[in-house]
């Protein structure tokens, strides 16, 4: 164990999986309380034709990922303000089409012979240094705006209509939310991949709704969970020679099935 701990790629990995399960934490605890779970999927979707864009022209494709999400997020909040009751048509189109974009673009790309794998299951063991500062400068903005409008994002959650006769400016807050959301499941597209991020976010969040009340306690707890679920996917992956986004997948379930059936038979536990 220590020497496999010597390994740079290794440090890299385990630092890695560490920042964005504090990502995935407080993303994921917001995505729950807010019940859009479902945009997740559709924006690490339609991230995969930012991938296929930033490939068919030759710049970095975490960059591409990235501003596909951003413009994702733009037209969500759109598509909320005028055309609320088809939401989720709207993400399963803009689900598909980002496959189809991704896919067409790097069929496209002259002399492209990468393995597309990465980005669709993800590579925690290629993670680059750069790739750990981006998401520890996300992970710190992210944190400050929470904690700095940690009241304002509780009511917005819970009632956004008596907000708006409050004075506070939900459809401001409910940009930089989508948007954020957005930025960290690229960040999370790095450990699980786009087809795989969308349990990286819910899972542990979900299961902490079941033992806890308070939102700020639900992201502490779901980053907990989040990081023993990619650690102990990771070393399983090691082990076995298996993929490492799919280990975590399957331990992040399988600790989902245990907390549902430990609530089930404790059906009053609760932690706060």
């Amino acid at each position: 164990m220590v020497e496999l701990l010597s390994y740079s790629f290794i440090q890299n990995a385990l630092i890695a999986s560490f920042l964005v399960s504090i990502c995935a934490g407080v993303v994921g605890s917001i995505v729950v309380s807010n019940k859009t779970v479902f945009l997740t999927g559709g924006v690490a979707h339609s991230a995969f034709g930012g991938v296929g864009v930033a490939l068919y022209f030759g710049f970095n494709a975490t960059l591409g990922a990235s501003l596909a999400a951003v413009l994702m997020a733009l037209l969500m909040v759109y598509a909320t303000l005028k055309h609320k009751d088809k939401i989720d048509t709207f993400i399963a189109a803009s689900w598909a089409l980002g496959m189809a974009v991704g896919i067409i673009l790097i069929d496209l790309t002259p002399g492209y012979g990468s393995d597309i794998t990465s980005y669709l299951f993800g590579s925690i063991i290629a993670v680059a240094k750069g790739d750990i500062v981006s998401i520890a400068v996300f992970d710190v903005v992210l944190l400050v705006f929470v904690g700095f409008y940690y009241r304002e994002l509780l009511s917005i959650f819970y009632d956004s209509e008596f907000c708006q006769l409050k004075k506070i400016r939900v459809l401001l807050f409910n940009t930089i939310i989508f948007i954020l959301v957005s930025l960290g499941v690229v960040m999370s597209m790095g450990v699980a991949g786009l087809i795989l991020v969308l349990s990286i976010l819910s899972i542990p969040a979900y299961i902490a709704t079941m033992f806890v009340s308070s939102l700020r306690v639900q992201m502490v707890l779901a980053w907990f969970l989040s990081l023993v679920f990619m650690w102990g996917g990771f070393f399983v992956s090691y082990v076995y020679d298996l993929s490492v986004g799919a280990c975590i997948v399957v331990i992040s379930v399988a600790g989902m099935s245990l907390a549902m059936l430990f609530k089930k038979i404790f059906y009053n536990f609760r932690i706060l």
